[in-house]
């Protein structure tokens, strides 16, 4: 038989028949083996490990893979601190750190990678990786360390500058770079390592601009109360090999002091008022907003025009943005008005003056602009001859789906400020009530909103009502009438809601009780003031979950102060019950013995349990479902296989 030239052609067939099976059976990348989990592995050193007197000029770090160095120049933090950024480089399997600049004489550094190093097929970190040497002939191994949290809600705060100061005066943060130098992590834990015996002055910054400076007012800092002395003390555990000599063996470890500190961070209330924000947003409403407070500091003038009650000011709650309504229609006319903006304001000295700002505040009618001439037809002059419906402004309700909570008023806002309201026109009765008796109401302007009014009534568990607001029952500044309003709404259910109890103990000073939202933002939906012990009690609570944030106001003001580094003082303490609360309906959650001692120590690790119970059964049903899979024959493995 001649197979002269047909071997080539089967070895095709045979190649094309390898790849189509191949291909159908395994659509996705050949598998080449077990995927790489090994961190990389640090074979040598230039200068060694801890090593003395070293007088060169970059350290070159060799791994036994190649690595990614992306994230090393971000994350790599060098402590002493340098004024110019190392190079980072490789060079094959080396890491090369080139200094660009002379190292201090007789000092220890450090250099702290954290997770930044990793290879570079897998990205797997060498996690938290450290390399140090001294350019002396002492090798310094003393350390502080401890956690950062925001002081305001405990939450870790992540790549903050921690620094070290030798120089005790207190106005070396501000002006000396530190000596020593970390970055806290994502849990808010920091470690200061290689530290010279000495005293110093622990604090934290947020260094937006990298100039390891506290830029006072611009950026968040922590600061410890006392002084920091480092010390270490090595403690011996001897033991015995019992052997032909009985050979004595001495074991031991190392104990650093001071003991982790806990440092809270905030941001300083520095008096640095300007004027941020003008805008006339329409000829009737300007807004300015200021980055202070301007309570019974502002003061508003007209150029060029003698009026008197010619505005309203409208205030928001901090008191720092404002509306100024213009009630003088023919100053509101005018496309440009010239504003005299009085506030007070720190001199070079630091002393409070009055200062005077000139705004233009200016206003072009769009609509009026672009508006082309037409010649008006019949049907336009027809229009124009019949009577225009009398101009009135609406009310809206804070009334969510016909429904009133048992406590809660009903409020009314109006588009503009109010010039006078006749509660005498507002009528409030039963639904089933045909006769339309009234209820006896209390009516009130709300404190916080500007053009809000309060309805307030013991309502009565599922029972619905009527309101009724007559036409012209108010007029705003412009002369404009309110319009008819008319609703009928349920009171909720009483079994709706969810009850809230705490059985509180040492209560020394003023606390801030506080429910606030499950989330991030922890909106305050309820709060009570207590200054002893007893129950406190939320109710009226829609189903949902809920924390509790506590808050130590020292200072009785009812509300939570920040600190001041100028004045070495430290912000209000705040802590938490460390549980989620799942209130339902006609339920009540009793949370007995809760200890309001202040806690330096305390740690916010707030738990749901509920979510963690969901968790761990969706953990087993996987871990099942994978089991079983395991188990299965291998022919119904293939057969799954092929499908």
């Amino acid at each position: 038989m001649n197979t002269e030239g047909k071997i080539p052609a089967l070895i095709v067939i045979v190649l094309a028949w390898i790849v189509i099976i191949s291909s159908c059976a395994n659509p996705g990348m050949p598998q080449g083996g077990p995927k790489d989990t090994i961190p990389p592995v640090l074979v040598k050193t230039e200068p060694e490990y801890k090593s003395l007197n070293y007088k060169g000029d970059d350290v070159r770090l060799t791994f036994n893979e190649y690595l990614a160095i992306d994230k090393i120049s971000e994350e790599l933090v060098i402590s002493p601190p340098m004024k110019k950024k190392p190079l980072v480089r490789s060079k094959s399997k080396t890491l090369v750190i080139d200094f660009n600049e002379d190292l201090k004489d007789s000092t220890t550094y450090s250099l702290d990678f954290k997770n930044a190093v990793a290879d570079n097929n897998e990205r797997n970190e060498l996690e938290n990786f450290r390399f140090s040497f001294s350019t002396g002939p002492v090798y310094d191994s003393l350390r502080v360390s401890g956690t950062l949290m925001n002081a305001f809600n405990l939450e870790p705060v992540e790549k903050a500058l921690i620094m070290l100061h030798s120089n005790l005066h207190d106005s070396a943060v501000y002006t000396e770079i530190p000596d020593y130098i970390a970055k806290s992590n994502e849990e808010g834990v920091f470690m200061i390592d290689n530290i010279a015996p000495g005293k110093y002055h622990l604090f934290s910054i947020m260094d937006g601009n990298n100039n390891f400076l506290y830029d006072e007012g611009a950026e968040e800092i922590s600061f410890a109360d006392s002084v920091i002395i480092p010390y270490a003390e090595f403690h011996e555990e001897i033991d015995t090999i019992f052997t032909e000599t009985d050979t004595i063996v001495v074991y031991g470890h190392t104990d650093f002091f001071p003991e982790p500190v806990f440092l809270r961070q905030f941001r300083e209330d520095i008096f640095d008022q300007y004027l941020d924000v003008t805008k006339r947003d329409t000829r009737y409403k300007c807004t300015f907003v200021f980055n202070e407070s301007v309570q019974d500091s502002f003061e508003l003038n007209i150029i060029g025009h003698d009026a008197d009650d010619w505005y309203q000011i409208e205030y928001n709650e901090n008191i720092d943005s404002l509306i100024v309504w213009i009630a003088d229609t023919t100053i509101a006319r005018m496309d440009t008005i010239l504003m005299e903006v009085g506030y007070l304001q720190l001199d070079t000295l630091e002393q409070l003056y009055f200062h005077r700002d000139t705004v233009e505040m200016n206003f072009v009618d769009k609509n009026a602009a672009n508006t082309t001439k037409k010649k008006k037809s019949r049907d336009d002059e027809e229009e124009e001859e019949k009577p225009k419906p009398a101009v009135q402004f609406n009310w809206k309700s804070d009334l969510s789906g016909k429904t009133v909570e048992l406590n809660k008023t009903i409020g009314l806002m109006a588009s503009e400020p109010i010039f006078a309201f006749d509660s005498t026109m507002i009528l409030l009765y039963l639904a089933e009530d045909t006769l339309k008796k009234p209820l006896k109401f209390s009516f009130f302007k709300d404190t916080l909103e500007y053009r809000k009014y309060n309805i307030e009534y013991n309502w009565e568990p599922e029972t619905e009502y009527g309101l009724e607001i007559d036409s012209a029952a108010a007029v705003n500044i412009f002369g404009i009438t309110s319009k008819k309003l008319s609703s009928t709404f349920s009171a909720r259910e009483e079994d709706y809601y969810g009850i809230v109890t705490l059985d509180v103990s040492n209560v020394e000073m003023s606390v801030l009780v506080q429910l606030v939202s499950n989330n991030e933002t922890e909106k305050v939906i309820n709060e009570k003031r207590i200054t002893e012990n007893g129950k406190v009690t939320f109710d009226y609570l829609k189903p949902d979950k809920y924390r509790i944030k506590f808050i130590f106001d020292k200072n009785g003001n009812g509300k939570w102060d920040t600190g001041s580094n100028q004045d070495k003082y430290q912000p209000e303490w705040v802590t938490y019950l460390n549980e989620v609360l799942k209130v339902k309906g006609n339920w009540e959650i009793e949370i007995p013995s809760v200890n309001l001692s202040p806690n330096p120590d305390f740690v916010k690790n707030i738990r749901d349990f509920e979510e963690e119970e969901r968790l761990r059964k969706e953990a087993e049903k996987k871990a099942r479902m994978e089991q079983q899979q395991e188990q299965q024959p291998q022919g119904d493995q293939m057969q799954n296989f092929i499908r």
